[in-house]
């Protein structure tokens, strides 16, 4: 039994501000967010968060002393460098923690940051993770852009055909499965990436839940890779959803 005292785990923030799980395209939309990755690790050793950074306690992260230190003073000071790097970025930037699997905000696209127990070393190294985490985000941010930007002229010229809904929801979901290795609760980042779809191509917002339930179904699980029927199926059922054929 462990001699390390209990303690209250200080749960991250659920501020709007940052979480990301409600983040709209308008809001990450790379085109109307300057970024240069090349200055992100200085300016997040600019923001007041960085004099602060509480030193992890050596060890692994399941160590007693290790763990509710994460709990604690970690999360404490993740929740005070996302306000600031907020602050200074937008609403968009919020996305750096939500990493893979179960993390600070589970279910999502970034590697570079799981959680203060796992994430977090000297202050140094601590800042170095906290702008790479940022510019990853960025990175698949962008990368979403180019790859809405290959399928929205055939849907948005036209009538669309089942089939063009079916091939760009197919490589998206693809590539989010992909990204999140389908680890956590990867699947509200996958319904989100293709709701972000689903306005670029023009449908209303009071469409995306009812068409991405319809194709969805529940069928999606967290911690729960989608077979090749699956991911292939989905896509069908969006494309008839969305066009009515």
């Amino acid at each position: 039994m462990s001699d390390v005292p209990y303690t209250e785990p200080y749960l991250p923030s659920r501020d709007p501000m940052i979480v990301p799980w409600y983040l709209t395209w308008a809001e990450v939309n790379p085109a109307r967010q300057p970024f240069d990755p090349d200055t992100a690790p200085a300016v997040i050793q600019s923001l007041p968060p960085s004099a602060a950074v509480p030193t992890r306690p050596s060890g692994r992260s399941g160590r007693p002393e290790v763990y509710r230190w994460g709990q604690q003073q970690g999360t404490r000071w993740a929740d005070e460098m996302s306000f600031a790097i907020v602050d200074h970025y937008g609403h968009w930037a919020s996305g750096w923690r939500w990493g893979v699997g179960e993390a600070d905000f589970g279910g999502g696209p970034v590697h570079a940051w799981c959680c203060p127990a796992d994430s977090m070393g000297d202050p140094e190294q601590t800042l170095g993770v906290v702008a790479e985490a940022l510019i990853e985000w960025r990175g698949w941010l962008e990368e979403l852009a180019e790859r809405f930007d290959r399928f929205l002229p055939l849907l948005v010229a036209g009538p669309a055909d089942p089939a063009d809904w079916e091939r760009a929801a197919l490589h998206l979901v693809t590539v989010v499965v992909d990204r999140t290795c389908a680890d956590g609760g990867w699947e509200w980042h996958c319904r989100q990436v293709l709701g972000w779809f689903l306005g670029l191509a023009g449908l209303p917002s009071e469409r995306h839940k009812p068409l991405l339930d319809r194709s969805i179904d529940g069928r999606f699980d967290a911690f729960v890779t989608p077979s090749n029927l699956l991911i292939q199926d989905v896509p069908e059922r969006l494309g008839r959803a969305v066009t009515g054929r």
